[in-house]
């Protein structure tokens, strides 16, 4: 299998609760290379970041900036349906200052739930597996019950549309620096290795190091 085609693969299983639905989803639990990150770590793929409850995750595309938090995670009906709730603070004057009163503040609910319809493809996902930010939504996977943000819009291909995301290990919105020196920016690679970092060594050179 070519490298290219190993990468769609990979990315085709993040995304395909959308498709299938969160019922059928631990199917496709078994990526190539990954590891299912523990509640204190960070997963950073080629085509999502999974982060732990509660830190932010800074997402940033042309003068727009977002800082995503996830505060509750949870399963129904027997782990078919998923759902969490997050807080995003969206910036768009290009500045990227979390202070100032231009700034947007909203908490939503992203959710898989299971498919309705008859039968493929007059079946569709009636949850809403996304992760606003400002204009943006980008597609959310809770595969391996880990929330994971995509590099891209839940309506697009996988690939990279100038969207970059950066994991931190802060938790209040005070805390953030877009411009932090610390802060690394991740776009979609289909040639970037999983990796499990632990929140408190995500701007360790050593573990930075590793994922390259």
């Amino acid at each position: 299998m070519s490298k290219i085609t190993t990468v769609v693969f990979v990315c085709l299983i993040t995304i395909i609760p959308t498709i299938v639905g969160a019922g059928n989803m631990e199917k496709y639990n078994k990526i190539p290379g990954y590891v299912t990150p523990g509640p204190d770590e960070v997963n950073i793929g080629p085509c999502c970041i999974g982060m732990p409850l509660g830190r932010i995750l800074l997402v940033h595309k042309d003068s727009m900036y977002c800082s995503v938090s996830f505060t509750k995670f949870w399963t129904e009906k027997d782990g078919k349906e998923k759902f969490a709730i997050y807080d995003v603070y969206y910036q768009k004057d290009g500045t990227g200052d979390f202070k100032n009163k231009k700034v947007k503040f909203s908490t939503e609910k992203a959710s898989f739930l299971e498919l309705r319809g008859v039968f493929y493809p007059l079946i569709w996902q009636p949850g809403k597996p996304e992760i606003k930010c400002g204009p943006l939504s980008l597609a959310w996977s809770p595969w391996s019950d880990v929330c994971h943000v995509c590099f891209f819009e839940g309506a697009d291909p996988a690939g990279d549309y100038g969207i970059e995301l950066a994991p931190t290990p802060w938790t209040n919105i005070t805390e953030v620096n877009v411009f932090e020196p610390r802060v690394k920016w991740y776009k979609y690679d289909e040639g970037r290795n999983y990796i499990n970092i632990p929140i408190y060594k995500l701007w360790d050179d050593t573990e930075m190091k590793k994922e390259k």
